[in-house]
């Protein structure tokens, strides 16, 4: 009952699996891409720098303003004259004032003709939207390994749960054989006993297999930020793929194109700017101010070229003294510009250590996996011949469970060997600034890291 039971439960997982939807690895990285808040904020970032380009030109184009106005007022400034006592008494009558309204509507002009900050406001506002473009790469990347990892992960898991479902087909021959055997005569009670405790433990490791599965298929659903529990077939598979690249290598091309590196490099020139900005504050300027317009107290005289009001001026601005205030801003953009060189160094060791790190787990990823490859086809082997002498009463019951315990820890370790070596390719393509999805099997060069 309890087999017929388990069965019917792989059953029903199988029924699930069909009717779960098709999802290729490209896919799971192209979903999470498209969804993912990290890129979405990356993307308004660099929205943001536009509009920071936008207002620094502001200052290189006129900017022209529409001005209206209404005042009604009552001014006594004649009576409080200090001559207004000597005016004759009906002179001084007739001038006592009366309320009045005042109309005025003009457009004012003002143009920067000539500042040592334009330029590097300018400049500065352009490197920093080539700093949001190399965010938005780093992003992109970042997100690219992490849906790779788990779509990876959800493979080794359900590769495990394969395993496990294996090992329990195999521990239920053998107890079916064990009583056979019991029934012959030519096996104790005891063998049999051990192979049914034997069996219910390899189902309740599935069972954790199971588990594990479920788990990472939620972590995939959640990386492409879908529902938790919508259901996925994969349709691609753990593949070894051999990769030869040497740490100087993996450094040179990482350097030249990690999206860090050149961030790193638009932060020192943008800083520079910056620094540039910070001293025209104390350096002259030259401004044109000037205004059109009509003021009038009756609004039937607007357009009368009597009533006609206009300036026009061009301002100099030579800066004195500014109780140091200027050169306190240059000591701040100075000391910024010197702590983005800092950050370039700490950077470029950064870039050693991950590439020198990522080539050395490719290594050791390679070994253990030609290593495990060997060992499943000896286990393998070593479980047929036990199994045979058991049947012919030359080997114990220990001795089959022991190789079918070999055999499944060999299988296991080479699941896991695959899914290492492909998540080192990831994270190697990804220190190296590459796409960490590789690219087709017929695209991939044999021996090359691309």
């Amino acid at each position: 009952m309890k087999r017929l039971a388990f069965l019917f439960a792989l059953a029903a997982l199988a029924s699930g699996t069909a009717a779960a939807e098709s999802l290729s690895r490209a896919d799971a990285v192209a979903r999470a891409l498209q969804a993912n808040p990290d890129v979405q904020k990356s993307l308004e970032d660099r929205r943001r720098l536009d509009g920071i380009i936008l207002e620094a030109r502001a200052d290189a184009l006129p900017e022209l303003t529409l001005y209206g106005s209404w005042n009604r007022y009552r001014d006594p400034g004649l009576l409080n004259s200090s001559s207004f006592d000597a005016f004759p008494p009906d002179l001084r009558e007739s001038l006592i004032p009366v309320p009045a309204n005042l109309y005025e509507g003009q457009a004012a002009l003002k143009q920067t003709l000539f500042s040592f900050k334009l330029g590097h406001a300018i400049k500065a506002a352009k490197f920093g939207r080539s700093f949001g473009e190399e965010e938005i790469r780093r992003v992109q990347q970042a997100v690219a390994l992490r849906a790779v990892r788990a779509y990876d992960n959800y493979l080794l898991a359900i590769e495990k749960v394969k395993v496990g479902a294996k090992a329990v087909v195999q521990k239920e021959k053998h107890l079916e054989q064990a009583q056979n055997r019991y029934t012959s005569g030519v096996a104790t009670e005891l063998d049999v006993l051990r192979s049914k405790v034997d069996l219910e433990n390899q189902r309740t490791a599935l069972l954790r297999f199971q588990g594990e599965a479920e788990l990472a298929r939620g972590t995939l659903n959640a990386v492409m930020m879908r529902p938790i529990e919508t259901p996925l077939e994969p349709t691609d598979h753990l593949e070894y793929r051999p990769v030869t690249v040497d740490v100087a290598q993996a450094v040179h091309i990482a350097w030249e194109n990690r999206p860090e590196a050149k961030a790193v490099a638009l932060q020192e020139k943008i800083q520079n700017e910056l620094v540039g900005v910070a001293k025209s504050e104390g350096r002259p300027s030259l401004d044109f101010n000037g205004a059109y317009g009509w003021s009038v107290r009756e609004p039937s005289n607007f357009l009368d070229s009597d009533f006609k009001k206009w300036n026009a001026g061009i301002v100099l601005k030579i800066p004195i003294f500014d109780g140091l205030r200027t050169a306190g801003k240059v000591a701040q953009a100075e000391s910024e510009r010197n702590k983005v060189g800092q950050d370039r160094l700490d950077l470029e060791n950064q870039i050693r250590l991950e590439a020198k790190n990522a080539v050395d787990v490719l290594n050791v990823a390679k070994s253990v996996y030609e290593a495990s490859e060997l060992n499943v086809s000896q286990a393998d082997k070593a479980l047929a011949m036990t199994q045979a002498n058991y049947s012919y009463g030359a080997a114990t019951l220990l001795d089959v469970l022991d190789a079918q315990a070999a055999l499944t820890l060999a299988e296991s370790n080479r699941i896991e060997a695959l899914y290492t070596h492909g998540i080192a390719r990831a994270t190697l393509r990804y220190t190296m600034a590459q796409d960490p999805l590789e690219p087709a099997a017929t695209e991939a060069s044999e021996g090359s890291p691309r």
